[in-house]
């Protein structure tokens, strides 16, 4: 079947008539902000595809095309040297592409500041703002960075776990130890023939055999020392973990009070600029505008 449904896949690429249902169907679930998983189901139900297929085919052709519009548009408001975007409210889109660029730049060894850098194109305001949201929502919605983890895992794109602060794997787990133990019969097993090999074995060669299991045993109690102290370090990073992201959400309180007040120098600085750059006939005629604008930037 899996065969099958990619071949129709395949055949349908060229349709024009399925990337309509589907911009028809996404577009409508993004208005009333629903999961993006229902728009498949209902674009499967009227293509007669899988739902996996259809969300494989919408994150290959078009949403890379829609990214590639955002980014063309991106890159022409910073060549002009606009920065609109800023003090406007995130998309929900928006929101989750940056979680998501995030939370991949991570796994790839670049920290937060870096991540939200690039996708400032170096405007230092950008990055403020990219960092600022994405810290925000790592200490305010929980849920809803577990849901884009567990999405990236399904697409087989490994991830970072800003919770855990550790890397995910394409099967969304962290690394585990196993410990290997025989079972009671293999035990049995185990003890019959070293007994065996024992019986069978010269003098010399006993004492040198009793001389290591000497060796052995010695070794397994530093080991179990080892494990020990290893597992105390762990809670004690645990802890620290603990700490790190209670500061980070202070901090993340902080940083939004100081750009509300960035944002409000900059009102400030664009109203006294404006008003500046007027003759003194206009300065006066506009001088009951100018303090109302003043007043609107202090409250």
């Amino acid at each position: 079947m899996a065969r099958e449904d990619t071949a129709v896949a395949a055949k349908n690429e060229l349709q024009p008539e399925l990337m309509s249902i589907m911009k028809e169907e996404v577009g409508k679930a993004r208005e009333r902000r629903v999961p993006i998983i229902q728009a498949f189901e209902e674009i499967a139900r009227r293509s007669g595809l899988k739902a996996n297929t259809i969300r494989n085919y919408y994150y290959r052709y078009l949403h890379a095309n829609e990214e590639m519009v955002k980014a063309d548009a991106k890159t022409t408001r910073m060549e002009s040297g606009q920065e609109d975007d800023i003090g406007r409210p995130f998309t929900e889109s928006e929101t989750r592409d940056l979680m998501r660029e995030m939370l991949i730049g991570q796994d790839r060894g670049e920290s937060v500041r870096a991540c939200a850098n690039r996708l400032g194109n170096g405007s230092k305001r950008m990055l403020i703002r990219y960092q600022n949201k994405y810290r925000s929502i790592i200490a305010r919605e929980p849920e809803y960075v577990e849901n884009i983890i567990k999405e990236l895992t399904e697409e087989g794109i490994t991830s970072f776990n800003p919770y855990t602060r550790r890397k995910l794997s394409k099967t969304g787990k962290e690394p585990v130890s196993i410990s290997l133990q025989g079972s009671g019969g293999q035990l049995v097993d185990w003890v019959s023939q070293f007994f065996s090999n024992i019986h069978n074995t010269q003098v010399v060669s006993l004492q040198s055999l009793v001389k290591g299991l000497l060796d052995l045993s010695s070794l397994a109690v530093g080991n179990q020392g080892l494990a020990h102290r290893m597992e105390k370090y762990n809670q004690e990073i645990q802890e620290l973990n603990s700490r790190i992201f209670g500061l980070e959400k202070n901090l993340d309180k902080k940083r939004g009070e100081i750009q509300h007040l960035q944002d409000r120098l900059y009102k400030l600085e664009e109203v006294n600029k404006g008003y500046m750059e007027l003759s003194d006939e206009e300065k006066l005629s506009g001088l009951y505008d100018y303090l109302y604008n003043l007043q609107s930037c202090m409250q």
